[in-house]
């Protein structure tokens, strides 16, 4: 699998987290919601997966893939336990959960595996590609997102336990670039000056 580090080897199985997403761009919300979950939820990693094509989008995301990557391997380069996967951006068609989950499984067949969703995504999960399938493979780790969420009866969801509420998004971002405001505070320095330097998020 393309985007892996090298785990040390233990007797006892691997805790991943996999934090899927658009990353267009990966901001400081993104990292400390991270970070939250890795040492909450005592993981031994977090797997990075930014979209190729999501199924829910029409869009496609305003930076190429090949930016996006290249500021989230700027974002977490002195993480070792932030890691990144271009599994999605390398498949073709669209961005299915099941495939990306499927693909990981295979490259951590002893793994127990936590997939990060916001908690207004809830709702919708049983709308996603083979959402039956999917639950069996992976337990759900809800981030806070939005007002209230529904409960989930099913056992696959967990919520953290002590979470963090962020008001930071990447439209928020995007648009203050366009207005020509500064970002600094709000994504990772070396991000910033990355977007700067290539002038994204300008029109």
């Amino acid at each position: 699998m393309k985007g892996k580090r090298k785990a040390s080897t233990t007797n006892r199985r691997l805790r991943l987290g996999i934090y899927g997403g658009t990353f267009d761009p990966v901001h400081n919300g993104h990292l400390l919601l991270a970070r939250d979950a890795l040492e909450q939820m005592h993981l031994d990693a977090l797997l990075f997966v930014p979209c190729g094509r999501s199924p829910f989008k029409t869009r496609r995301p305003h930076a190429t893939d090949t930016k996006r990557l290249a500021m989230l391997r700027l974002a977490i380069k002195d993480e070792s336990r932030f890691w990144l996967s271009r599994c999605e951006i390398d498949r073709a068609g669209p961005s299915y959960t099941i495939d990306t989950v499927i693909e990981i499984r295979e490259a951590f067949p002893r793994a127990e595996l936590f997939w990060l969703i916001g908690a207004d995504q809830l709702a919708g999960l049983d709308k996603w590609h083979r959402s039956k399938e999917l639950r069996g493979l992976v337990k759900f780790l809800l981030l806070p997102r939005g007002e209230t969420t529904r409960k989930d009866r099913s056992g696959t969801v967990l919520s953290l336990p002590q979470p963090r509420r962020i008001d930071i998004s990447a439209t928020e971002i995007r648009h203050r670039v366009k207005s020509r405001l500064p970002i600094d505070h709000l994504v990772p320095h070396p991000v910033a000056a990355y977007i700067k330097r290539h002038r994204l998020y300008l029109s």
